[in-house]
């Protein structure tokens, strides 16, 4: 399953609700109709947490060929008659991913959802870097979060060469059933080494809707 990334923030004369209520009413039912991707989710990220982006879509292809057709158009914006890309900095960042469902619980309607963006440090190669992340990082990010109640799901995906040269090595996604268990899961985190190799480029709080499941 290829994964497609795609991080948004709205423009400067637009608010976070105007732009959320466009993206979910008008561009979601766009995508689903024009790109019928095989799975496609829109994570919305809270306001007042949100120092990077306004929202978070991801969409998963069987079809490696289908994915490599939106993510290498210079124009893709332009098929959707939706008025959704004039409200944004028209700056999308495009990832493709390889996935890794670390711990695979569920992700209900209702849960907190915390994505974590992460860049590699200058001078690591990236064979060390995803080594450590899986190695080092996600075994101490599982043992804590399903030791934590309420701990739900977590995610890693990695940035492939394969896509545009990226913004970010990759995310982590993680789901909680409430903003407690989320506060108390990353109260629990120790360092690891793999913080020697990365480099946290932002933690940003929200909740995700499913347009595909």
């Amino acid at each position: 399953m290829h994964k497609l990334v795609v991080l948004v923030r709205r423009g400067a004369d637009v608010s976070h609700d105007e732009l959320v209520a466009r993206w979910q009413d008008a561009h979601m039912p766009a995508v689903i109709r024009h790109v019928q991707p095989d799975h496609y989710r829109v994570t919305f990220f809270d306001a007042q947490d949100n120092t990077h982006y306004d929202g978070m879509a991801v969409l998963w292809f069987e079809d490696p060929q289908r994915a490599r057709r939106w993510y290498t158009s210079q124009d893709a914006a332009t098929v959707f008659d939706d008025g959704f890309a004039e409200l944004t900095d028209q700056k999308p960042v495009v990832l493709v991913c390889e996935e890794h469902v670390i711990v695979d619980g569920p992700r209900p309607a209702d849960a907190v959802k915390v994505t974590g963006l992460v860049r590699r440090k200058a001078g690591i190669d990236a064979d060390t870097f995803y080594k450590s992340w899986l190695v080092d990082h996600a075994p101490n990010v599982s043992a804590t979060l399903k030791s934590t109640p309420g701990g739900l799901r977590y995610v890693v995906s990695h940035a492939t060469m394969d896509g545009p040269d990226p913004e970010y090595a990759g995310l982590a996604e993680v789901y909680y059933a409430d903003a407690d268990a989320a506060r108390a899961h990353m109260g629990k985190l120790g360092p690891d080494n793999f913080l020697k190799y990365a480099e946290p480029s932002g933690f940003l709080n929200g909740y995700e809707v499913v347009g595909i499941d």
